[in-house]
């Protein structure tokens, strides 16, 4: 979440990112801010439109004192999810080949786990609950 609305507050300001492992300046990821975008059907015109949307709900936020989460935004938060669930397809896979996971297979889910509370402000259960849902999705493809 906090990448994407970094990358989408610099695209929209014209300015560079910085990069958290290089540490190097570079231009907005337009390839990943589309990735996430194209989940929800944002269209290539409508970026534009979209990206102001996310940065103004943002910033209402943060005038509250409050924090922007992925509750803020729902189609935000499809998106980011979309494309999490994506990103991590192989490990989901994973879940539902096997109806006891060994201890590697738990630490790659607890890994998914964590970063789903860390980075897209799920809380424990949310977390659990949204992996369950989609180990059953993925189980009937």
């Amino acid at each position: 979440m906090e990448k994407y609305l970094d990358e989408i507050e610099a695209s929209l300001d014209q300015r560079k990112v910085t990069d958290p492992i290089t540490g190097e300046n570079r231009a907005p990821d337009e390839r990943f801010m589309r990735s996430v975008e194209e989940k929800i059907k944002v269209s290539e015109s409508g970026k534009q439109s979209f990206r102001q949307e996310v940065i103004r709900k943002a910033m209402v936020a943060f005038k509250a004192g409050e924090k922007f989460r992925l509750s803020s935004h729902a189609r935000v938060r499809e998106a980011i999810e979309q494309y999490l669930f994506e990103e991590r397809r192989d490990v989901l896979r994973l879940v539902t080949s096997t109806a006891r996971p060994d201890d590697e297979a738990r630490k790659k889910i607890s890994v998914v786990q964590e970063r789903l509370v860390k980075e897209y402000g799920y809380d424990e259960h949310s977390a659990q609950e949204a992996l369950n849902y989609v180990t059953t999705l993925l189980s009937q493809e």
